[in-house]
């Protein structure tokens, strides 16, 4: 399974595909089309043109690394630790605190983030803060986060 749902900015237009064993892809296109999930034409039709160019990868990659480099500082300063972050689009911070009480704290701050435990009990004491927001927003969460 591949998704261009963060590759490629395309997370609304779950673009999609799955490759793989020939019987068990028509198992799974059968589950789909009945379930009238289907991917439209003129996105399928970006889908292709986005496969093929790899130059967007690179600056969408290269533009969380910049948000993570300007985030994850000023989540250390503010007295979290950042764990199991090592790429992607989300930082887990922790305060060693339950995670609905740093997600109101953060909040009090304009800051969203998600509370661990919603992704199990393992992660109960963590926050998930993504680097999908704009440049604009973690320089603004940023900042916010050193005045603490």
């Amino acid at each position: 399974m591949h998704s261009l749902s963060k590759r490629s900015n395309l997370a609304g237009y779950r673009a999609g595909f799955v490759a793989g064993d020939g019987d068990l892809v028509a198992e799974l296109l059968a589950i789909r089309k009945h379930a009238g999930m289907i991917v439209p034409g003129p996105v399928q039709r970006v889908m292709i043109e986005l496969l093929a160019d790899q130059q967007h990868v690179e600056l969408q990659r290269q533009r969380y690394l910049s948000r993570r480099r300007l985030l994850r500082p000023a989540l250390e300063s503010a007295g979290f630790r950042i764990e199991h972050s090592e790429g992607g689009l989300y930082l887990w911070a922790t305060r060693d605190e339950d995670s609905r009480s740093t997600v109101n704290s953060l909040a009090q701050l304009g800051i969203l983030a998600a509370p661990g435990d919603f992704y199990g009990p393992a992660a109960g004491r963590y926050v998930r803060l993504a680097l999908t927001a704009t440049d604009e927003r973690i320089a603004a969460a940023a900042a916010r986060l050193s005045g603490l």
